[in-house]
C-alpha cells in the first residue's frame, strides 16, 4: 500500500473499532502526548470507547494538552478486550512500555492459542527498527508524529476542530524546537500556519512550553553545562546527570520533570561552535538515558544510536541502556548495577 491507502485503511479501522487504546512512549513528550489527543478526539467523534496509556507521563506538567487527563500512567488489565491498538510516537516497540505483552498476544494469535487479537497500528515519525504492527504508518522525514495525523485528516475528508488544530501544533512546536531545529521544514510551516487560522493557540503553547521554566529546570541546566566536556579533535561534546545529581537539584514537591528538558538541553549542546555531535547521558529508573543530537549532513545518529538498541532520525537519537553512570579521568562510563 502508498501512503495514501495506509490512511485510508486506518480510517476504516478506527471507524469500526468499538474499543481501542491508544498508547505513546514511555516519559511521553508533548508531540507523543498531542497526537494521543488527537486520537482520542477522533475516535470519540466514531463513537468508540477510549482509553490511553503512557508510562512515567509527568505529572500536571502537560495540563494544556486537551484530553491529557485521560493518558493513564497504570498499564491495562487486559489488551484482549480491545478493537484496536493505536501506537503513537513511539519508535520502537521497546518504547510502549507494553512490549512483552504485546509480543506476547502476536504469538499467541499465531499459534492458535486466541481465535482474534486487537489489530495493531502505528503512527510515528522515528527511523523504522522493526516491523511488527499490522498497519505501520512511519514517515520519518516528518517534523512530528501531529504532522502525520494532519495527513491522515486531509486525506479522509475529515474537518479539523480547533482541538485538532491545537494538538497538530503543539506537536510540530515542540519536536522543531519552536521551528529552529533542522527538521522545521516548509510544509511544517505551513500546516502550523494552517492550524494557527483554524483556531490553535500560540500564546498557549509557547507560554506552556518557553515561559514556564521552573528553578529546578534551571539549576539543572547549569549542571549539565558544568558537567560539559568537548573533544576538540572528533567534535563530540558530552554531558551527563546521575539521578543523586538530579534529586539534589529538584525543588522540594517538584519530584519531576518534563521530557522535553533533556532534549532542549541536548539540543543546544549541538549548536554550540566546534561541535559535530552532542550527547547527553541521564541516570532514571535504574538505567542510563542517551540522547544524541548532530547538525553535521555527514552524520547519522540514529545508526549511532541503533547500536545500543536505541534509534531515532538522522539528526536526533536516543537509547537506554540498563546500568549507571560512573565518572572517571576521561569522562563517563556505564556500569552494571551489581
Amino acid at each position: 500500500m502508498n501512503f495514501t491507502e495506509k490512511l485510508q485503511t486506518a480510517y476504516t479501522r478506527i471507524k469500526l473499532a468499538k474499543r481501542v487504546l491508544l498508547v505513546g512512549h514511555v516519559s511521553p513528550d508533548a508531540d507523543a502526548l498531542a497526537s494521543i489527543s488527537a486520537m482520542a478526539e477522533i475516535a470519540d467523534g466514531f463513537g468508540a470507547e477510549v482509553s490511553a496509556y503512557a508510562g512515567q507521563k509527568p505529572d500536571n506538567y502537560y495540563d494544556f494538552i486537551p484530553r491529557n487527563n485521560l493518558v493513564s500512567t497504570a498499564e491495562p488489565v487486559d489488551l484482549k478486550v480491545f478493537d484496536l491498538i493505536l501506537i503513537l510516537d513511539c519508535g520502537s516497540i521497546a518504547r510502549t512500555g507494553l512490549e512483552k505483552r504485546l509480543r506476547a498476544l502476536i504469538k499467541a494469535e499465531q499459534d492458535g492459542h486466541i481465535a482474534r487479537r486487537p489489530y495493531l497500528m502505528e503512527f510515528d515519525h522515528h527511523e523504522p527498527s522493526e516491523t511488527y504492527a499490522d498497519l505501520e504508518i512511519r514517515l520519518s522525514n516528518k517534523a512530528s508524529t501531529t504532522e502525520i495525523i494532519y495527513n491522515f485528516l486531509k486525506v479522509n475528508g475529515l474537518e479539523i476542530s480547533k482541538t485538532l488544530a491545537h494538538c497538530i501544533l503543539i506537536g510540530l512546536m515542540t519536536d522543531t524546537g519552536h521551528f529552529l531545529h533542522a527538521n522545521a521544514s516548509r510544509e511544517a510551516m505551513a500546516i502550523a500556519s494552517e492550524m494557527l487560522l483554524r483556531g490553535a493557540s500560540l500564546p498557549k503553547i509557547v507560554n506552556n512550553t518557553v515561559h514556564n521554566k521552573s528553578f529546578s529546570s534551571l539549576k539543572i541546566w547549569g549542571r549539565a553545562l558544568e558537567n560539559l566536556c568537548l573533544n576538540e579533535d572528533t567534535g563530540l561534546a558530552v554531558s551527563a546527570l546521575t539521578s543523586a545529581e538530579i534529586k539534589t537539584l529538584l525543588s522540594p514537591g517538584n519530584a519531576e520533570l518534563d521530557a522535553d528538558l533533556f532534549g532542549d538541553i541536548v539540543s543546544f549542546l549541538s549548536s554550540l561552535s566546534g561541535v559535530r555531535v552532542a550527547l547527553f547521558l541521564r541516570e532514571e529508573n535504574d538505567r542510563v538515558k542517551g540522547s544524541l543530537r548532530t547538525n553535521d549532513e555527514k552524520i547519522d545518529v540514529a545508526k549511532i544510536a541503533q547500536k545500543w538498541g536505541g534509534g531515532g532520525h538522522k539528526k536526533a537519537a536516543g537509547f537506554s541502556l540498563a546500568g549507571r553512570l560512573q565518572k572517571t579521568d576521561t569522562g563517563w562510563k556505564v556500569i552494571n548495577n551489581v
